[in-house]
């Protein structure tokens, strides 16, 4: 198919240097080749290749893209056609732009008509006014024909995004210049945000000529930074403009979405459920002052203070806030998605540090509208199936990025799977010295039983194999309650991956049909074996074991690893329902129990006096119905009370 792809592009490249009856109608430019480097949350992981030919006639861009994300081998093949006026006339890519996202898709234009294939579907679209082909981050060369097309459509609000849905568009907005020096040049870019490509904000620079020169995206959820083999030097500056910008942007969505209630204010009327093993609280008070809880109780025993602001929430519930301890935010996105859902805390599993830094402190300096951001450093060892760009070859590496994190601020630190057993114990060693504590993967050369022993004080996934009751199983789940390892399942995502193709996302997340098209798409295209009915999947095993840990007393919080934003940490909960938790025992996985085991428990986590006021308003009872969680009224978050649709409208979702 790729090659067939490679045919086809060849063709079109000759197709545009000719006019009518097949005679040349310009005199054609030479072929223009750019390599392109790609990093993977700052780590090299391949490259883009893109021949980008232009007449009189129009400019055609071919790219080949290779990655290799943890030892997965990846390819991508593009072509991109565009009229004199770089109107697109055909758009064809096909191959894997993340381990799972699946990218097969055409796009041909005739008059005012575009014939619009994705994944098997075809459908014919009326051409909007300006409109653009792309499916996922690549090809990343494009980015400049698009900025280019914007400006010569002078520069309008919006551009329709083909394929797409009713909602799917692309903003462009000028940023500023950046110039850099590079090989003993100094070299002007023009910086631009480029919104719905891929889903939120990416930066894009071009050069003087116009000629693709960075991206700052994604690759599906995870920092994806590509740039111009000859400015390969100047990558770090340009990630500082697009945090830069990224940040002012942040701060703009607290400008442009007032709380409705901020300050000192009473909440009355509402069942609360505190968090805590003690019974809900009927028709209660909850007062609040200066971003903390200052009385909470029964109507009867708290009274409201005279001339306090009351909101009534009456035949309402509330809870604390939700957290996500595995979260993979790399993008302002994600910050009111997470609130919308009335996630209020979230811990950070390996990003880009320079973006997720910035983030947290403009989150917690009140400039930036988001969640409480908690960090864990990602760390892996040398090899080709390495994943970021932390590495610890050696226990003295270890040792170092550790004391790092602690001077970044960093709670945790997260290790991934290459990490070896040396370098694991002179690690957990230096975090405990330091007052931190370390999760992540199970390293591959450790067993289970061995990262624990190892001094590791929580594990992501759910790696417990075995049955319940066989000698080894038992051996290791009483490992884990003595060390009080807790241990984050992420069974929304399991879930979520798992779904057979047959099988729509949307049939157990009906958050999926309302999430921005470019995200969406992505989950969509999991080409995973169709089942012979339509039921839902479930995770191999794990909602057994799950009930397992929990009932022994391992501490069971709950993270996502990212997945659907805000959406999945509810399905999260939903899921540990099923497996057998009592409604209560699966919201304290998602409040109480995180924050004890991140040590924040005196601060947040329960509803109390002193505490931080982090809660969920929500317009029914979830310890009568979980999936209550998904009906919230108002979220608070330090203090400030917000709705949640104007929060989802700035993340994209419907």
């Amino acid at each position: 198919m790729i090659n067939m792809i490679r045919t086809v592009a060849a063709a079109l490249i000759v197709i545009a240097g000719l006019g009518v009856g097949g005679q040349a109608s310009g005199r054609q430019t030479p072929e223009q080749t750019t390599r392109i480097r790609l990093f993977l949350i700052e780590r090299p992981v391949g490259t883009e290749q893109a021949t980008i030919t232009t007449t009189a006639d129009g400019r055609t861009v071919v790219s080949d893209v290779e990655i290799v994300d943890r030892g997965t081998r990846l390819q991508l093949t593009a072509s991109l056609s565009l009229g004199p006026d770089l109107t697109p006339r055909h758009f064809r890519a096909q191959g894997r732009s993340y381990r799972f996202v699946n990218v097969d898709t055409e796009v041909v234009v005739t008059g005012r008509t575009a014939r619009v294939t994705s994944l098997g579907e075809t459908q014919d679209v009326a051409v909007p006014g300006a409109f653009f082909p792309a499916r996922s981050w690549a090809p990343v060369a494009a980015r400049a024909s698009l900025i280019e097309y914007w400006e010569r459509q002078k520069r309008p609000a919006a551009i329709a995004l083909l394929p797409g849905d009713a909602d799917s568009r692309i903003v462009v907005a000028s940023r500023g210049e950046d110039t850099v020096r590079v090989g003993g040049r100094t070299v002007r870019l023009r910086r631009y945000s480029v919104d719905g490509v891929v889903w939120g904000r990416e930066t894009v620079w071009v050069d003087d000529q116009g000629q693709f020169a960075a991206l700052v995206s994604r690759v599906h959820i995870l920092p994806l930074e590509a740039v111009r083999e000859d400015l390969v030097d100047a990558l770090p500056a340009l990630q500082a403009a697009s945090v830069r910008d990224r940040m002012a942007d942040l701060a703009g969505f607290a400008a442009q979405t007032s709380p409705a209630a901020q300050g000192t204010y009473a909440l009355v009327g509402a069942r609360i459920i505190t968090g805590s093993d003690e019974p809900p609280i009927g028709d209660g008070v909850l007062l609040i002052r200066d971003g903390r809880i200052a009385a909470v109780g029964p109507r009867a025993s708290v009274p409201v203070p005279s001339g306090m602001r009351v909101i009534d929430v009456a035949g309402k519930t509330i809870i604390p806030g939700l957290w996500d301890t595995h979260a993979h935010a790399s993008q302002i996105e994600w910050a009111p998605a997470y609130l919308a859902a009335g996630v209020t805390t979230i811990r950070d599993m390996g990003g880009e540090s320079r973006f997720l830094t910035a983030f947290r402190e403009t989150i917690a300096s009140g400039q930036g509208l988001g969640p409480r951001v908690e960090l864990a450093g990602l760390v892996d060892g040398p090899g080709d199936r390495g994943f970021g760009d932390v590495v610890a070859s050696t226990p003295a590496d270890g040792r170092a990025i550790v004391d790092r994190f602690k001077a970044g601020g960093f709670r945790q630190v997260k290790l991934y799977s290459l990490v070896q057993p040396d370098v694991v114990k002179a690690m957990t060693t230096r975090a405990h010295e330091l007052g931190m504590t370390v999760t992540g993967h199970v390293p591959s050369a450790l067993s289970l039983e061995d990262a624990v022993l190892a001094g590791m004080d929580q594990i992501a996934h759910l790696p417990v194999r075995g049955a319940p009751g066989t000698p080894d199983t038992d051996r290791v789940i009483e490992l884990l309650v003595t060390r009080r390892v807790a241990i984050d399942p992420t069974q929304a995502w399991g879930e979520l991956l798992g779904r057979p193709q047959d099988v729509p996302a949307g049939q157990f997340e009906p958050g999926m049909d309302l999430a921005p098209y470019s995200l969406a798409a992505n989950y969509r295209s999991v080409l995973n074996t169709p089942r012979p009915n339509a039921n839902p999947p479930r995770v191999s095993s794990g909602p057994s074991m799950l009930k397992v840990l929990r009932d022994k007393g391992v501490p069971i919080i709950a993270g996502t690893d990212g997945a659907l934003p805000g959406y999945s940490l509810l399905r999260e909960v939903e899921l540990y329902v099923e497996a057998g938790f009592t409604p209560l025992q699966a919201i304290q996985s998602a409040t109480s129990v995180p924050a004890r085991a991140l040590g924040l428990d005196a601060d947040t986590g329960t509803i109390a006096a002193g505490k931080r006021a982090d809660l969920v308003v929500l317009d029914a009872d979830p310890l009568a119905d979980i999936s209550a969680l998904r009906e919230t009224r108002f979220v608070v978050t330090d203090g400030r009370l917000y709705e949640p649709a104007p929060l989802w409208r700035l993340a994209g979702f419907r």
